[in-house]
């Protein structure tokens, strides 16, 4: 697993070379092969970002959440996908992101003991297989529904049995993850900090199996989604689908899934983005082992672990963004947690009517304003007639 992986390369490369790692403890008394000593400014930065990321993330996702279960209209195939997506990014903000950044970055040793590493090194790798899987089931059933328009939609109880399978495979893919991850030290001291890793005694089954989570994690679901959106694509801006109708209601129809697709590329093209720049350091790390020892590779390894776990931020500001609905949703959390300074659409819309009723002659509707007008009329011809002379009046 990636953000296991790296863990500290100082110690491995004095692990490789045979050479004593020393650092100072607090009383100034230095202790042979200790935890190296990050800095409290570059702890209060890691610590700030990575806790960013965790409170937008539960907050976030958690409303997409609520928005879905609350409202009979947003439970749709597509909405229950991205709950699974919501609650796939919350398990990382909450399982993924603290062990690792703490771990890693802050205290640069496994501080949770023996039983939490494997739970944790296997959870982790599940809740990203849980998310590209979930895009990739998305990604199929836009496919099936716009490019087969004339084939049976999924139904509900579908796309639980879809979600049903896309945890179960996400838990059994990694189970070798749980099996081989373990506490150990680089260095034979007893001073010396434990990691957990994954540890293998065949280096061409560790590698086989990382080539294979790292294919079917990322790269092969990419392609599926790659290819899927072209080919949507394709269909809804280049040509017209099979029995295609030219009426408003499909015209309608044609623009909001247009607005759908292009919600959900938006969040792919974020996810490849993401966790592109980690994946490859990876390749790099199992491809030669020395590669984490370059200079500045703790800088740039944080950096790309930092933007892999901010994906599961992002979803909830592009659903809000890019989807009325989801807007609307999250006006009305919002005005619960302002005491009603934020208003939603049907509070706007209300007091859009209320103003109207109150000056129609100037906020009303239209067909308020042709009555208004229609009645001027006729009391101006009404009171020129009155003003006639009786003879016109018979004539």
């Amino acid at each position: 697993m990636a953000e296991m992986e790296a863990t500290n390369v100082s110690y491995y490369a004095a692990a490789e070379k045979d050479v004593t790692v020393n650092t100072t403890n607090s009383s100034g008394v230095i202790n042979s092969a200790g935890p190296l000593v990050v800095p409290i400014y570059q702890q209060t930065i890691i610590i700030t970002m990575y806790s960013i990321i965790i409170l937008l993330s539960v907050f976030g996702n958690s409303i997409v959440c609520y928005i879905v279960f609350s409202s009979k209209q947003m439970r749709t195939v597509m909405n229950y996908f991205i709950v699974s997506l919501a609650l796939s990014d919350i398990l990382m903000a909450v399982i993924c992101i603290p062990f690792t950044f703490i771990a890693n970055l802050v205290m640069n040793e496994w501080p949770f003991g023996i039983a939490l590493c494997p739970i944790v090194s296997f959870l982790q790798t599940v809740t990203v297989f849980m998310s590209s899987f979930t895009l990739v089931a998305i990604s199929l059933d836009r496919f099936s529904a716009i490019v087969y328009p004339l084939r049976p939609k999924m139904t509900k109880q579908q796309a639980f049995i879809v979600i049903s399978v896309i945890w179960f495979m996400s838990v059994l893919i990694p189970v070798p993850t749980a099996v081989k991850a373990r506490v150990h030290r680089y260095v034979n001291d007893s001073n010396a900090p434990y990691f957990c890793e994954e540890i293998w005694m065949n280096i061409l089954a560790q590698s086989i199996y990382n080539a294979i989570i790292l294919l079917v994690q990322y790269f092969i679901p990419l392609m599926v989604l790659i290819i899927t959106y072209g080919r949507i694509i394709l269909v809804l801006w280049i040509k017209k689908t099979p029995g295609e109708a030219v009426s408003d209601r499909d015209q309608r129809m044609a623009k909001s899934k247009k607005k759908i697709i292009k919600m959900m590329i938006v969040v792919v093209i974020i996810y490849a983005i993401c966790w592109l720049p980690l994946h490859v350091i990876t390749i790099a790390g199992d491809v030669n082992i020395t590669f984490y020892n370059l200079p500045g590779m703790n800088i740039v390894w944080t950096v790309a672990h930092w933007l892999a776990m901010s994906n599961c931020m992002y979803n909830p500001f592009i659903y809000c963004w890019m989807n009325a609905k989801y807007r609307n949703g999250f006006r009305k959390v919002f005005r619960c947690f302002s005491c009603g300074l934020i208003k939603s659409r049907e509070d706007l819309e209300l007091q859009r009517m209320r103003r109207s009723q109150a000056n129609p002659s100037s906020v009303g509707s239209p067909f308020t304003h042709l009555y208004h007008r229609t009645s001027t009329i006729c009391e101006t011809e009404y009171s020129m007639i009155d003003r006639k002379p009786y003879h016109d009046l018979s004539s």
